[in-house]
């Protein structure tokens, strides 16, 4: 009994040697919010980091070499897209060599082609603009609405790639737009009183944001996308406070926040600092606590 126990034993162990489990399927994003996204979707299933960090601005990462390498060895890279990342992703892509996540590619997932567009220019673009996305605006991923059309993407995708946990990337997906219901109730709950007041953004990072939360833009910091304020526009955005009565800017932390203290200095309203992404903060460290913040912060910029 004992030799036969012990041969059962022998072969249960080599059949495991022989089908070693799958390996988690390595996810590379341009961002920590879509980095957090993946996560929620994928859950154990997945081994995912980003190639920026929430504290910097996504319009502008070091190309470094080592980047490329990271991205040579990835199973599926999913990018903003809406030339969010055009400054420096095309060509860590080609350096990388890796045929799958070139645009088009199979394990190649732009987020931004799932979700609907704002801010879409009209008539000819060109610099003179300032920073001009012509296919509308890359900054979708703060609206929980557009938050879940990615994460619908991303589950297909995943599925695609390892069709042997597609039941659980499904399950993982349902539990997370259940989740983003729960949360929104709470969210709406705290705006609610200040529907239709008005706040000044540096950048339009939160125009998906507001229009989801039923706040407005009265102006922003940059005269133009990507430009710093001259003090003649810090002085026209003061004029604009007063008669909009409003009572909050919100910025950014990796941007200059000087030119929006001028602007409290001269009218007194109130400098409102936000993580710019997920990780951007240590309470921003998941998407919920990402437009948790977010959420907090207008409430204190329009009360």
């Amino acid at each position: 009994m004992r030799t036969v126990a012990l041969a059962a034993f022998a072969a249960g162990f080599l059949a495991a040697a022989a089908s070693p489990a799958r390996a988690a399927v390595g996810v590379l994003t341009t961002t920590e919010g879509l980095a957090a996204v993946v996560r929620e979707v994928g859950g154990d299933r997945v081994k995912v980091s980003a190639l920026s960090r929430g504290i910097q601005d996504p319009h502008f990462v070091d190309a470094n070499p080592s980047l490329a390498v990271k991205l040579r060895n990835a199973d599926l890279l999913v990018d903003v897209g809406m030339d969010l990342e055009i400054g420096w992703l095309p060509p860590l892509v080609t350096q990388s060599r890796n045929g799958a996540i070139q645009p088009g590619g199979a394990r190649r997932l732009t987020a931004g082609n799932f979700v609907s567009p704002m801010d879409l220019p009209t008539g000819p673009v060109d610099r003179s603009q300032g920073d001009i996305h012509p296919s509308g605006n890359p900054h979708f991923l703060s609206d929980p609405r557009r938050a879940v059309q990615v994460a619908a993407a991303v589950a297909g995708r995943l599925s695609e790639i390892d069709p042997e946990n597609a039941s659980y990337y499904r399950e993982r997906l349902q539990a997370f737009q259940a989740k983003v219901a729960a949360a929104e109730k709470g969210w709406k709950a705290q705006l609610a009183p200040f529907a239709g007041r008005s706040v000044i953004t540096q950048h339009k990072t939160l125009t998906y944001l507001l229009d989801w939360s039923g706040l407005k833009a009265a102006g922003y910091m940059e005269p133009k996308q990507g430009v710093a304020p001259p003090p003649s526009h810090v002085a026209s955005l003061a004029a604009l406070v007063k008669a909009a009565g409003v009572k909050g800017v919100l910025v950014e932390n990796y941007y200059d926040r000087r030119p929006a203290e001028q602007l409290r200095d001269l009218s007194g309203v109130k400098v409102v600092v936000i993580p710019g992404d997920v990780g951007g903060t240590r309470e921003a460290s998941d998407w919920f606590g990402f437009v948790d913040v977010l959420v907090k912060s207008l409430v204190q910029a329009v009360q």
